[in-house]
């Protein structure tokens, strides 16, 4: 952009994201903030300008989540800052760093119930890390450094910014100011020496992952050090591709839908290790599991946020710097570490060598854990009778194509349901990021993620599992796929049912169910009627054709499957 002329303040945000290394903003346009509007015309930065704010904030969450960049989402007053907080409840919850964009009122008509009007701070103070209100234009890339910095240290989330629309138009004598840098401690050579002290004197020790400071580098380096030193590995709800799940260490999920041996690993284990993450309630099935055992936390958030239970050991530091850490200080082995970040040293086979230096065997209880997971994540067939035969697709059957075809560096999104049970399942991630789903429980989430992983990753294959009623709280973002040519391919499990809440009332009022009945449109003319790919399969022996044709085509893809109503998760095995 031109900067030879005084800027408006609303150009001078612009320039100030580009600054921060923002290539997209996700946004529904509104006359409150057109000045940052039009500053967008002549930037670098992609307006993708979305069908409604709620599914915005999913796309930025998503790109903050994969970047590590705050997503950036940009939306009117009133009704649009409405819509854009269940983005901004998603981002708080899961940690993700966020700065989402609010056009205001004038002004000289707060506080007289204007068009429009509503109390930012009120609304939003409970659910971000920070609010702020640009009330001076010569403050506007103050502002916009503080909101990225506030969003992405400690433990990262959403910050929001008010900007009134006189303001915006008004000459900045402010300029461009430098992004600030990101203080992140490392740990202290005595800090890993009494981990290393913890994990020895253990039986069972087991790390958990999970968060969103993670890269492939870091993925590798940490792989490697769980396996030299025996750790068992879980992934947490919804954040379990920090490693490749070929690990031999990498022993399931935890959380809804969780793997059995996740569970009784944790439970058994006399160590956790918490990388990233913390325990939750939905880590540990409401605190009933896992609560009382020794426990490391290791992550940027000085006060454990959401953490529950015993704290034997906090290191203060980033995932990263963790990381790296192991390889530079823990001086009982040595790495070679090239200029690309990936481990120059051979893989460790089952024998290790002397070269391993102090790298122990896996031990049995994890190679048990090991099996039982693969038979867990293998498909079950179908017994004579069943949906397979009555009509419908079954999705268990489904599944064995999706993992045949999907390729493995694909980027698994969803939203909230039952119905992602079989993507958690069956699908091993390898790489991050390779998993974006609302760790808040979250529906509508798939779709909007998945528009962004495609803009954010076009050379990645984008696969979206999705349940009806999950995917029409926001299916009105086919359009913005198809707008910006992203390349997703969806499956979209239709039993006519909110199938958790049927759950749910069949245990607790038996033969009572009420209110969660749906009645569908054909979703498979719906994405061709968006310029999408879209086709319905009725019968489990069609899918594989039909998927196969989805991933072919370039551009949005959809494949409508018909299941059966009483058929919520995959078959045990």
């Amino acid at each position: 952009m031109d900067t030879s002329a005084s800027l408006s303040a609303g150009h001078l945000i612009v320039e100030e994201l580009e600054t921060h290394g923002v290539t997209r903003t996700y946004l529904v346009p509104g006359e409150s903030y057109l000045d940052v509007i039009d500053g967008l015309r002549d930037s670098s930065i992609t307006p993708i300008v979305c069908r409604q704010e709620g599914g915005a904030a999913y796309m930025a969450v998503a790109e903050g989540r994969m970047t590590g960049v705050p997503g950036i989402a940009m939306v009117t007053r009133g009704p649009g800052a409405a819509n854009v907080k269940v983005g901004v409840h998603t981002a708080y919850q899961d940690a993700t760093p966020l700065v989402v964009f609010v056009g205001l009122i004038p002004t000289d008509h707060r506080g007289r119930e204007s068009f429009q009007e509503f109390d930012l701070d009120g609304w939003f103070s409970s659910t971000a890390k920070k609010v702020l209100t640009l009330d001076d234009p010569d403050k506007a890339a103050e502002v916009v450094v503080d909101a990225m910095h506030t969003a992405v240290t400690g433990r990262p989330g959403p910050v929001i910014v008010g900007l009134p629309e006189e303001v915006l138009v008004r000459p900045s004598s402010g300029t461009v100011l430098p992004p600030r840098v990101h203080g992140s401690a490392s740990p202290y050579a005595g800090d890993v020496t009494e981990l290393r002290a913890r994990i020895t004197a253990a039986d069972r020790p087991v790390l958990i992952i999970g968060g969103e400071d993670w890269s492939p580098s870091t993925s590798r380096r940490i792989a490697q050090w769980s396996r030299d030193r025996g750790l068992g590995v879980i992934g947490t709800f919804r954040a379990y591709d920090g490693i490749d799940h070929d690990s031999p260490n990498f022993l399931g999920i935890l959380g809804y839908g969780a793997a059995p041996v996740a569970k009784r690993v944790l439970a058994e284990a006399d160590l956790h290790i918490y990388l990233g993450c913390v325990r939750t309630d939905v880590a540990t099935d409401g605190f009933t599991n896992g609560v009382d055992q020794r426990t490391v936390v290791i992550g940027p958030d000085a006060d454990a946020h959401g953490h529950f239970g015993r704290l034997d050991q906090h290191i203060v530091t980033s995932v990263s710097r963790f990381a790296q850490s192991l390889f530079t200080e823990e001086g009982t082995r040595t790495y070679s570490v090239s200029s690309d970040g990936s481990i120059d040293e051979p893989p460790l086979g089952d024998d290790l060598s002397e070269a391993a230096g102090d790298a122990v065997p896996l031990p049995d209880w994890v190679a048990e854990a090991r099996a039982e997971l693969e038979a867990w994540r293998t498909p079950q067939a179908a017994a004579s009778g069943s949906a397979a035969s009555a009509g419908f697709v079954d999705m268990d059957e489904a599944f064995v194509h999706v993992q045949d075809l999907l390729p493995d560096d694909a980027i698994i999104t969803y939203g909230a349901g039952n119905f992602s049970g079989w993507a958690t399942r069956f699908l091993p991630t390898h790489g991050f990021p390779s998993a974006l789903g609302p760790r808040n429980g979250s529906m509508g989430f798939g779709l909007p993620a998945a528009v962004a992983a495609a803009l954010v990753h076009p050379e990645r294959s984008v696969f979206c599992i999705a349940g009806d009623g999950d995917f029409l709280m926001n299916g009105q973002e086919m359009a913005t796929a198809v707008q910006y040519g992203a390349d997703i391919t969806v499956v979209l499990n239709d039993n006519s049912v909110y199938g958790t809440i049927r759950g749910h009332q069949d245990r607790e009022y038996p033969g009572r169910a009420t209110a969660t009945a749906l009645q569908n449109p054909d979703f498979a003319a719906m994405a061709t009627a968006f310029g999408g790919f879209g086709i319905r399969v009725e019968r489990t022996e069609d899918f594989r054709d039909a998927f196969e044709q989805a991933l072919e085509h370039k551009g949005l893809s959809l494949v409508h499957c018909i299941t059966d109503p009483a058929v919520r998760g995959a078959r045990l095995p």
